[in-house]
């Protein structure tokens, strides 16, 4: 950018902006902001590398093994989508089909708690705890009950309603002013990806974590994708409860 390139990545914006910062800063008088300097650069390139590469990539291989396993949680999301959205359409995807996909919602959001990319110490009740009007959490309580299964209904169902009941659990994002900035972008893109119509091949270690430091498939998640087409299942629509 300093040599007058043509910006073609975000990246690339960024530099471009830096670099007029550092002239200006250059012309005042000035020492360059401590923002641009390499080593701040440096940090903020592994965070982008991290959050947006590293975490994604996991929730997407979790998303497969968890979705090979429970064909019939796949099942349901294609018939969900079905009812709203066709590549035949020619229409792309917008933010408010994906709004309307509630168990597709639900499911990626059931991966991401099932599997945080970034791994989390849990939070263990000590004493009984009034968390709402009507409901208490009991002494010893761990995340969210029977925390081990994969099951969206968690996220899905008006009875259970474990988003509201245990949203204070759900830590994956963080939380308070360190909420992480990318969380609807990252479960969005994770919609998007269920979507698609793939194909793994199981093989021993696929539900097994491997630490990388993000956690992924220990068999390395094979993955096959190709068009999808929902004209089949066009006007099928998803249980509900």
């Amino acid at each position: 950018m300093r040599n007058g390139g043509e910006p073609e990545c975000l990246v690339d914006y960024w530099m471009q902006e830096t670099v007029r910062e550092i002239d200006e800063a250059k012309a005042a008088g000035l020492p360059p902001p401590t923002h641009t300097n390499d080593e701040e650069i440096g940090g903020i390139l592994f965070d982008i590398l991290f959050a947006a590469q590293d975490a994604s990539t996991s929730c997407l291989c979790w998303a497969v093994s968890a979705l090979d396993s429970h064909p019939d949680v796949l099942d349901r999301v294609r018939a969900e989508v079905a009812t709203l959205w066709s590549t035949e359409s020619g229409e792309p995807i917008t933010a408010e089909k994906i709004t309307e996909m509630k168990y597709t919602q639900a499911v990626a959001r059931e991966v991401v708690r099932n599997r945080p990319p970034a791994t989390l110490v849990p939070h263990i009740a000590s004493e009984e705890f009034q968390l709402t009007e009507k409901y208490t959490i009991p002494k010893g309580t761990i995340g969210f009950p029977d925390a081990d299964v994969f099951d969206p209904e968690r996220f899905f169902s008006e009875a259970r309603r474990e988003d509201v009941v245990y949203k204070r659990n759900f830590l994956a994002f963080g939380a308070g002013a360190h909420l992480c900035v990318g969380q609807r972008y990252a479960l969005n893109h994770l919609v998007l990806f269920v979507v698609v119509d793939f194909r793994s091949d199981r093989t021993e270690g696929c539900d097994v974590p491997l630490y990388m430091p993000t956690i992924v498939p220990r068999d390395g998640c094979a993955v096959y994708l190709k068009p999808v087409s929902y004209t089949h299942l066009r006007g099928t629509a998803a249980p509900s409860t």
